[in-house]
């Protein structure tokens, strides 16, 4: 069982990694919905 305290770094770097995936996503997200906001408006 000692692993465990081992893998625990590396799990927080994931973590972390993934996080960011989550705000940029979410960045991403909120772009295309101004895009397609813009373009009914255009309609």
């Amino acid at each position: 069982m000692e692993y465990v305290g081992l893998l625990a770094p590396i799990a927080f770097v994931f973590a972390i990694a993934a996080l960011s995936q989550v705000g940029s996503l979410k960045k991403e997200v909120e772009k295309l919905k101004e895009e397609l906001q813009s373009r009914n408006n255009n309609l």
